[in-house]
């Protein structure tokens, strides 16, 4: 090891030569200037972002021949890892004798979807680290083929799961290639395997009598049955995500569900709509919690349908509709004030104010 180097990990070298040296600007070999970024940067030093805009700014060439012998430590090859994107340097690294299972899994969420495969593959290493494989399914880049090969290496080689829900989730790929659901279906964690009726979770009666009926969304646009029986399907961890992530059809269906957590996951999701927003503050079965959260989002509150749908909405929190009766038309203020689904305290103030306007 280079002295300077060594002072550094020692934590004896002044700060000017420490930033030099972090810099890249000191005649040290490659390979110790690397254990020096890896060190800058993953314990997070103030030096971190400068060790990351140095081995950003080193030749590709330089970096692959560092690396062709013996590595240690293997925090070099995470380094490369989690800060360059070229597939032939990523590829180095990834191959590398000296690359543990514990820095694969450490990397994976800053790997491109080019080398995915090269992770895949490796199955000595997620043989001793399976957190790798949901990784891997779970990669914003992962294609369709990454995330079957995941579900059948963990049945076939981990016995993880068991195989109906290896089976599920496969159909559940195969649906999403094809168009036919969204693809946050793919992202779904893997259900318990013994299931008992969780919080808000329904029987089969209730599910039965709710599928009698067609479900429509704030268009008046049916939602396919198939869809409808495979949301219920799902445990209460599936359908969280599902609601966090899921298009609109997943909304309409989750925003329905009794559990708290599945209301707010909906309407947290990034994907919603305005008018979307509009439907479910006007819901009689929608959570206060979910009704607060619309309330507290100054965009959606400049849209006066929403606006009216959550003071009109007996399940609003009072102090909240009262706050934003001021903003209310005098029209449907006069309708208020007469509401007997409204507490007394809001339709008597809804009245004072329409009478305060008057005069």
């Amino acid at each position: 090891m280079h002295p300077l180097v060594q002072k550094y990990l020692d934590q004896q070298l002044p700060e000017p030569m420490a930033n030099a040296l972090v810099s890249g600007s000191l005649p040290v070999p490659p390979l110790d200037l690397l254990t020096a970024l890896a060190y800058a940067f993953f314990r997070e030093t103030p030096l971190a972002s400068k060790a990351m805009e140095t081995v950003q700014s080193m030749p590709e060439s330089l970096l692959a021949n560092t690396i062709i012998g013996p590595v240690e430590p293997p925090d070099i090859l995470g380094l490369i890892l989690v800060n360059r994107q070229e597939p032939d340097l990523l590829e180095a690294a990834l191959l590398h004798e000296n690359l543990t299972a514990e820095w694969m899994e450490r990397v994976i969420p800053h790997l491109p979807g080019s080398v995915l495969e090269i992770c895949l593959n490796n199955q000595v290493m997620w043989m001793e680290r399976p957190g790798i494989l949901d990784l891997l399914e779970f990669h914003p880049a992962a294609e369709y083929q990454i995330k079957r090969r995941v579900n059948e290496f963990r049945f076939d080689v981990l016995r993880l799961i068991p195989e109906e829900v290896v089976q599920e989730r496969l159909a559940i790929i195969d649906d999403v290639e094809a168009g036919r659901l969204d693809k946050a279906w793919t992202e779904l964690p893997i259900p318990a395997e013994h299931p008992e009726l969780e919080e808000g979770q329904e029987d089969e009666p209730v599910l039965r009598e709710r599928l009698s009926k067609p479900i429509l969304d704030e268009d008046g646009n049916e939602i396919s049955l198939s869809l409808t029986q495979r949301v219920m399907r799902l445990r209460t961890n599936q359908k969280i995500m599902l609601a966090l992530k899921g298009g609109k059809e997943e909304r309409v269906l989750l925003i329905r569900e009794s559990n708290r957590l599945i209301q707010v996951n909906v309407i947290r999701n990034g994907r919603i709509t305005e008018g979307e927003v509009a439907y479910i503050a006007q819901m009689r079965t929608v959570n206060a919690e979910v009704l607060r959260i619309i309330s507290q989002n100054r965009d959606w509150m400049k849209k006066y349908a929403i606006t009216k749908n959550i003071v009109q909405n007996p399940r609003t929190p009072l102090p909240i509709a009262m706050n934003l009766l001021k903003r209310i038309h005098e029209f449907d203020l006069k309708l208020m004030a007469t509401d007997r689904n409204l507490a007394e305290l809001l339709r008597r103030e809804a009245k004072r104010t329409v009478e305060g306007k008057v005069h």
